[in-house]
């Protein structure tokens, strides 16, 4: 069975998914950035890849519901030390479905507000909307999804983070393959490690910025009155 055909859609879908999304959040970083100088200081990098992986729970009509894997990477990035804008593409393992390549996708997009950005543990909320599709894409259909997580440092650059999380399916195409299974809503449950890149914003950074700023203004008015 010739699965490339296949193989190169997934591709081209999560490409597509990945430069929306860092596309978007850049014009919303130019929004942030404007704003840092009014946000509270982050010991967290303003960029986050994520690789996780999990297990979903079909909400369907069985009597015992059935629990399906799946694998995980995301892209995050800080709008400011709270909010974060990203996206995430998951590849789900279903035994029981006909498709050609035995699975589905998902892309996700979603807006995520840290709790305590300048601590070690914190919790994080995220909603957002993204779309459910088979491995050839033809079966397609819109959902959205919201949660809650714990994101825990255990290096300045590295972090071990799990969530829940809860997707309500939309049967876009009336009769998709995809909702034979799905009943409307699924769940996640994942773990995995973020990996922190780049800047951050600190406050002793701006504390010091300040106390040079009223240094210099202090020289000049001694200098104005000799």
């Amino acid at each position: 069975m010739n699965y490339k055909p296949t193989t190169f859609k997934s591709l081209t879908f999560g490409l597509i998914v990945f430069f929306s999304i860092q596309s978007f959040a850049q014009d919303l970083t130019a929004i942030g950035e404007k704003t840092d100088s009014l946000s509270k200081s982050s010991i967290r990098a303003k960029n986050i890849i994520m690789i996780g992986a999990g297990s979903s729970l079909l909400n369907d009509k069985k009597i015992i519901p059935e629990i399906e894997n799946f694998i995980q990477i995301q892209y995050k990035r800080f709008l400011t030390p709270n909010l974060n804008i990203n996206g995430n593409l998951k590849k789900f393992d279903i035994e029981d479905y006909s498709f050609e390549t035995e699975g589905f996708l998902s892309g996700d997009l979603n807006l995520e507000w840290y709790v305590f950005p300048n601590n070690k543990l914190t919790p994080y909320l995220f909603i957002g909307a993204g779309i459910l599709t088979s491995n050839d894409l033809n079966d397609q259909n819109y959902k959205v999804q919201g949660g809650l997580g714990l994101d825990y440092l255990i290096t300045n650059s590295i972090a071990i983070t799990g969530s829940i999380e809860t997707n309500y399916v939309y049967d876009e195409q009336n009769g998709s393959l995809l909702m034979q299974g799905v009943n409307e809503l699924y769940f996640n449950a994942l773990i995995g490690l973020n990996f922190y890149i780049g800047s951050k914003t600190s406050k002793s950074s701006s504390k010091k910025i300040d106390d040079n700023n009223q240094t210099s203004t202090i020289n000049s008015n001694l200098i104005g009155m000799n």
